[in-house]
C-alpha cells in the first residue's frame, strides 16, 4: 500500500514523489482505456494495474474523468513536444518541405503509439457516456489542433504560397478532418492501409489544391 506523505515532508520531495506516481498511474490507465475504451474502465481495475489500492488512487486524482483527462493530455502533450522542435520555414522551398514534414510527422507518431488513433475511436463512440469535463477538454483539444493548422496555412498564405483567397478556418479543418478519417482507416485495417504514404498523397494533394503556382 502507499502512503500519503507525511506532513512535514519537504515540498520537493513530495512533488517528486508524487509525479513519478501519477507517471505510473497514467501509463496503466492509458493501456486500460485502449483496451476497455471508458465505460469498461474502472478505478479498481486502474489500481489493480498500477499496483496500488483503491484509495491511493484519490490521493492523485478525484475521479475517472480526471484520469481521461490526464491520459489525453499526455498523449497531446507529447505531439506537442514534438511539432514544437519543428523548424518554421521562411521561404517557399522550406514551407512546402515543413508542410510535407506534418503529415510525415503524423504518420510517425500514430505508428509510434497506435492509443492516438484508439482514443479517436473511443471518443467518438463513447461521447454519450463521457462526463461533460472530458468532453470540454477533448473540444478543446481539437479546437487547439485546427489552429495550429490554420497557423500553417496562414504562414503559406503570408509566404506567397497559398491562395490569398483560401479560408484558413476551412483549409485548417479539412487536413484535420482528412487525418482523423486516415488515422481510423489505419487503426481498424493495420499494415493493408498504409497510413505513411496516404497522408503524403493527401500532403501533396492539399498543395496542389492551394499552391498559387498550380
Amino acid at each position: 500500500m502507499i502512503s500519503p506523505v507525511g506532513k512535514n515532508a519537504a515540498p520537493a520531495a513530495q512533488a517528486r514523489r508524487r509525479g513519478s506516481l501519477d507517471q505510473v498511474l497514467i501509463d496503466a490507465a492509458m493501456d486500460l482505456f485502449a483496451s476497455y475504451g471508458y465505460r469498461g474502465t474502472s478505478l479498481a481495475r486502474i489500481a489493480r494495474a498500477a499496483g496500488v489500492t483503491k484509495g491511493a488512487l484519490y490521493w492523485h486524482f478525484a475521479d475517472k474523468q480526471e484520469f481521461f483527462i490526464a491520459v489525453v493530455s499526455k498523449v497531446l502533450g507529447e505531439w506537442e513536444l514534438v511539432f514544437e522542435k519543428s523548424a518554421r520555414a521562411t521561404n517557399a522551398a522550406e514551407f512546402r518541405a515543413e508542410f510535407g514534414r506534418m503529415f510525415d510527422t503524423m504518420a510517425a507518431l500514430n505508428e509510434k503509439n497506435p492509443w492516438v488513433s484508439r482514443l479517436l475511436l473511443i471518443i467518438a463512440l463513447e461521447s454519450h457516456k463521457i462526463g461533460p469535463r472530458v468532453l470540454r477538454s477533448m473540444r478543446q483539444a481539437n479546437l487547439d489542433g485546427i489552429a495550429s493548422f490554420r497557423e500553417l496555412v496562414e504562414r503559406g498564405q503570408r509566404l506567397g504560397i497559398l491562395e490569398a483567397h483560401l479560408d484558413p478556418n476551412w483549409a485548417a479543418t479539412q487536413i484535420y478532418s482528412s487525418y482523423l478519417g486516415l488515422a481510423m482507416l489505419w487503426y481498424l485495417h493495420g499494415p493493408r492501409f498504409d497510413l505513411r504514404r496516404s497522408l503524403r498523397r493527401q500532403a501533396r494533394e492539399f498543395m496542389r489544391q492551394w499552391s498559387v503556382a498550380k
